[in-house]
């Protein structure tokens, strides 16, 4: 989730290029889409399909702390001072109902923003509303050109 020194100081072009990163890389195979991008919230949906399953049938516990660790980052990213960026240090994540198919909502929201460090939480729901996988993501805020 990689966005120009220029873009860090428009948040209308932070928040189009940080849409634009979903359509890349990692989040576009699992196919998450974005939904509601800001520092308060962070809200993507995926639908479960053969991709994201393992050997049992049920979505694979990494698409999860993916889910958490993306949705956390670009968060943590949008609430971060002009000029920082954030690094993941910690992804904590549960997986409490297995899931085989449909539409899961993810929501992550803030607990803490620091000067130098944040923690933000995710609850990926599915279709009914139950929780499906909760996690937290601590990251540290450091300079954009520190080499981090």
């Amino acid at each position: 989730m990689e966005m120009g020194s220029s873009d860090r100081d428009d948040p209308t072009a932070r928040e189009a290029g940080l849409r634009a990163s979903f359509a890349k890389g990692w989040t576009r195979e699992l196919g998450l889409e974005p939904l509601e991008l800001s520092p308060h919230q962070v809200v993507a949906q995926w639908d479960v399909s053969a991709r994201h399953v393992q050997p049992h049938g049920i979505v694979h516990g990494g698409v999860y702390a993916t889910v958490v660790e993306t949705c956390c980052s670009v968060g943590a990213l949008l609430a971060a001072p002009e000029g920082m960026i954030v690094v993941g240090v910690e992804n904590h994540t549960s997986f409490v109902r297995p899931v085989r198919e449909g539409r899961l909502l993810a929501r992550a929201v803030p607990l803490h923003t620091g000067r130098r460090a944040q923690l933000w939480e995710c609850t990926i729901t599915d279709g009914a509303g139950r929780l499906i996988a909760t996690g937290r993501l601590r990251s540290m805020v450091v300079e954009a050109n520190s080499g981090a």
